[in-house]
């Protein structure tokens, strides 16, 4: 292994204060699980901030466009590719990957009152929840039910009804 690229290893790993083979596997993970099958889609890595000045500079129209293009493309290829059929909860796997590979948003979610309740957190204002919800909204299209959507500035909040997604328990269903 390169010298510079194994002291970076033993840099992020002091500072973070896991072993250089932690660090080594999320390195190797996020290639695996993402970096990999993204290059057939020939994804660029872009700034948060310079995305958020993108989406400041467009109208609201032009934001919605891209964000259905944007989930009508890549996401239902690669959910087919890596899971084998568009079902509610491959997509809530390629959203957890995206969120926890790509930095665009922080992926969680909750169970409440029988519904499961996802959460996505960004830094893209509000343009940013208006692309992020119109690509949640083209990913589940297809499966002809879309989740119900609560925006905010920073975040994009859909519910799922108890048929759809996870069971009651949190666990796959």
């Amino acid at each position: 292994m390169d010298e510079s690229a194994l002291e970076a290893l033993r840099e992020d790993a002091k500072s973070q204060n896991v072993s250089v083979n932690t660090i080594l596997n999320q390195v190797v993970l996020a290639y695996a699980n993402y970096d990999r099958p993204m290059k057939r889609f020939q994804v660029i890595k872009l700034p948060a901030s310079t995305f958020r000045y993108l989406l400041e500079g467009a109208k609201d129209e032009t934001i919605i466009e891209a964000g259905r293009s944007a989930g009508n493309d890549v996401p239902k290829t690669y959910i087919n590719a890596r899971w084998g059929e568009l079902t509610p909860e491959n997509i809530l796997e390629y959203l957890k990957t995206l969120g926890t590979y790509s930095n665009r948003f922080n992926y969680s979610e909750v169970i409440h009152e029988g519904r499961l309740n996802v959460t996505l957190s960004h830094s893209f204002g509000a343009k940013g929840s208006l692309f992020l919800q119109s690509y949640v909204q083209a990913i589940f299209s297809p499966l002809g039910r879309l989740p119900k959507f609560f925006p905010d500035e920073n975040a994009v909040v859909f519910e799922l009804e108890p048929s759809t997604g996870r069971n009651s328990s949190g666990s796959r269903g």
